[in-house]
Parts: structure tokens; C-alpha cells; sequence
């Protein structure tokens, strides 16, 4: 690990010992916890604060007031709050990511460059998830149980429709390859690979879980992006008798079509 990530976690650490010190005294703030990769337990030197804060209801129709669902600036109680901890240099608020009635509002920090999603929740509205990195609770917030399976009438409707939509894409990801438009198949390839990934979880009837990084390789060459294209269609081809099996209403592969449409790059 070189010097300037320790100095940089080291500094995040720091922040958010800070954070909770400040926080927890105030009187304002009932419970805080981090989600994320602190949550997961996976955080890495660079990964940022998921921070949520939730707010008395006596000071929430302040410190939770939604001036616009979309802005780059916040309003001023909620500035106030962010700047005890530093300077912002960048502010984004989008409360389309917010708990109901609360807020998000991501701030990148001056001179430290350090990330804070600060989100902010009335305490009449708060609930927390089961899997959380608790900082502090004064009293009690509601627990939210884990998220349970979808039924097998929803699994076979959503992996069906998928499977698809995967076919679908694999042909428009071909027609890019032939037009050599690296940037598109880059980018789908990466959804693809994460659909494949998608439909053997419905077909297994697992709860989705995040999952960090990218699920494909970086393939620079026309020749990369064919032998990935073939590479999916092999692995979903693999998956459908299992889907057929459990009831899934699929059409047989159309790999055939795809592969013809690959052989025209022959021609570029």
C-alpha cells in the first residue's frame, strides 16, 4: 500500500471519528450509521462515508427540507452541518436517493478530497436496515428485516423477460462491434455479463446483494469483443435448461443469427 492511501484512510478514519464525536453530542442527531461497503464489511483505503443521520423530529423541518428534488447547492442549515468537517468543494444533492421525507447530499471536500453521502432522516420516518455499521443510537429505530426471495411467479416473469432482453442486446452489442464503436460494446458487455449474473440468481431464488467492480474484462479489440459475445452466449445457453425446468417461458437461442451477424466484421 503506498503512503499517500495510508495517509489518505488514515484521514476518512480520522473524519469520521470526528464526525461521531461532534455528531453524537449534539443534540439534534438521535442515531447515526454508515451503510455501503462499511456495512458490508468490504470497505477498501478509498472507499467513502454513507453516512445517515437521523434528525429529531423537532429540528427535521429544518435540517430535512427539500428545496429541490435535483440541485448543486444545498440549503443553508444542512450546509452548516457538512462544513463543521471541512470545506466543500463539491456539492450534489439528489433526493431522488433519499429515505422519505429525508435528504442525500454527496460532499467531496477541499485539500483532503474526502467523500461523505450525508443522508439525513426524520426520526418519525426512520427506520434502519438489519446490516448496518452502527455509530451511535440514543433510542431506538426501528429495524427493517432483510429483504426475503422474490416468489417463483416473479422469478420466472422477471428471468424470463431477461433472457429477452439479453438476446435482444447481444444482437445490437454485434451490430456496434461491426460498426467498431469500442465505447457502446465496452459498456455492454459490462450489462450483459451483469444480466447473465441477474437471471441465475432469479433462477436459484436468491435476494440480490451488491456486488463490487465490473463483471467483464476490458476487451480493446474487435477480435476481444467477438470471443466475449460468443463467451455469453455459451454461458446463457447453459443457464436456459434450468430456467425451462423451473417453468420459465424462453424461445431457443439465437446465437446462430448472432454469430452470422459477427461474421460481417470479416468484411470491415
Amino acid at each position: 500500500m503506498s503512503d499517500s492511501l495510508n495517509v489518505y484512510r488514515e484521514s476518512r478514519d480520522n473524519l469520521l471519528s470526528r464526525i461521531v464525536q461532534v455528531i453524537s453530542n449534539d443534540e439534534r442527531f438521535v442515531a447515526a450509521w454508515l451503510t455501503g461497503s462499511f456495512s458490508r464489511n468490504d470497505a477498501d483505503d478509498v472507499s467513502d462515508l454513507d453516512l445517515n443521520l437521523v434528525v429529531s423530529d423537532s429540528y427535521s423541518v429544518d435540517l430535512c427540507k427539500r428545496v429541490e428534488q435535483i440541485s448543486q447547492q444545498t440549503t443553508r442549515e444542512r450546509l452548516d452541518l457538512f462544513s463543521q468537517f471541512g470545506r466543500p468543494a463539491v456539492i450534489h444533492e439528489n433526493n431522488y436517493n433519499a429515505p422519505e421525507g429525508g435528504t442525500f447530499t454527496f460532499t467531496l471536500y477541499e485539500k483532503s478530497h474526502l467523500m461523505v453521502d450525508w443522508i439525513l432522516i426524520p426520526q418519525s420516518k426512520a427506520s434502519r436496515p438489519s446490516q448496518v455499521y452502527l455509530l451511535f443510537e440514543k433510542s431506538s429505530v426501528p429495524i427493517v428485516p432483510p429483504a426475503e426471495p422474490e416468489s417463483l411467479e416473479q422469478r420466472l416473469k422477471r428471468a424470463s423477460e431477461r433472457v429477452a432482453f439479453f438476446w435482444m442486446m447481444m444482437a445490437i452489442t454485434a451490430k456496434y462491434i461491426i460498426r467498431r464503436d469500442g465505447v457502446f460494446v465496452t459498456q455492454w458487455l459490462e450489462i450483459l455479463n451483469e444480466m447473465s449474473q441477474e437471471i441465475e440468481r432469479l433462477i436459484a431464488g436468491k435476494v440480490w446483494e451488491y456486488k463490487r467492480g465490473s463483471r467483464s474484462m476490458f476487451e480493446p479489440t474487435s477480435e476481444g469483443q467477438k470471443q466475449a459475445i460468443y463467451k455469453l452466449g455459451e454461458q446463457m445457453e447453459s443457464i436456459l435448461p434450468e430456467l425451462i425446468k423451473i417453468g420459465g417461458q424462453v424461445s431457443s437461442s439465437p446465437m446462430p443469427e448472432i454469430k452470422a451477424l459477427l461474421k460481417l466484421t470479416d468484411d470491415k
